[in-house]
């Protein structure tokens, strides 16, 4: 990976293009074009789509503009390493093909710099998680994927799009912040006792840097409230808004 190292998370891009969606749009855009100035890399924590799920390699037209500006930094030799997310994890082959370095399933480690980091999507870490734990093992079944594959693209987006909050908003982390810090400080402390320097988190859409001694916690925050990105030139950590650029 080439340094700086740029992680963003929580994007939700949606379906419905009205003028805020552009705005956003618009931001993320400008990003990218900071990202390619750079020569770094983008990694991206997880839910960048509100929703995604791949029927036979056919992309929603309402995604296009999106895929194309990805597409444009790899073009220019961006490595993009992309963690599923619980609204986008349903990619069979597709992100690779079109933009990606790489896509992971499960959690990101990278060792190439002074700092061991783990950059994981975070869904299911709370305690009170239980419920959710075993919804995760069955969406993400191959038979499930197999028979929600048979809906079709139109009304398996459409179910998608139900399902999926960005409409009512994210700021239902935001009344538990307290017990989210707690429960995901606890993960981060077995993995820093695995010796992991680094832990980046997504899915909780709080923007925030815990630091213990040597050791640190980052959640990434959104792109829907904060805008947050977060930026490693190989010695430093910062944190800071799209306007910030």
């Amino acid at each position: 990976m080439k340094l700086p190292l740029f992680f963003i998370s929580d994007c939700h891009i949606g379906m419905q293009l009205n003028s805020k969606e552009l705005e956003r749009r618009h931001k993320l855009f400008q990003l990218f074009e900071s990202i390619k100035n750079s020569g770094g890399t983008l990694i991206i924590g997880g839910d960048f789509f509100d929703f995604w799920f791949e029927f036979r390699k056919k992309t929603p037209e309402i995604y296009w503009d999106v895929f194309e500006r990805l597409e444009d930094l790899k073009k220019n030799n961006i490595q993009i390493h992309y963690i599923a997310g619980n609204h986008d994890y349903w990619n069979l082959g597709y992100f690779e093909q079109k933009f990606t370095h790489s896509f992971y399933k499960k959690n990101l480690v990278i060792e190439d710099f002074n700092d061991k980091i783990l950059i994981t999507h975070g869904d299911g870490l709370l305690k009170k998680d239980v419920g959710y734990r075993a919804l995760k093992k069955v969406i993400r079944n191959k038979l499930f994927i197999f028979f929600f594959r048979l809906l079709g693209e139109k009304r398996g987006y459409q179910v998608g799009n139900k399902v999926s909050n960005t409409s009512h908003g994210y700021n239902h982390f935001d009344n538990n912040v307290d017990e989210i810090i707690k429960d995901v400080s606890n993960f981060a402390n077995e993995k820093w006792e695995e010796g992991v320097d680094v832990v980046l988190v997504g899915h909780y859409h709080q923007k925030l840097i815990v630091k213990e001694k040597s050791k640190m916690l980052i959640f990434m925050g959104d792109w829907l409230k904060h805008y947050t990105i977060t930026k490693y030139d190989g010695n430093e950590w910062t944190q800071f808004s799209w306007n910030e650029l």
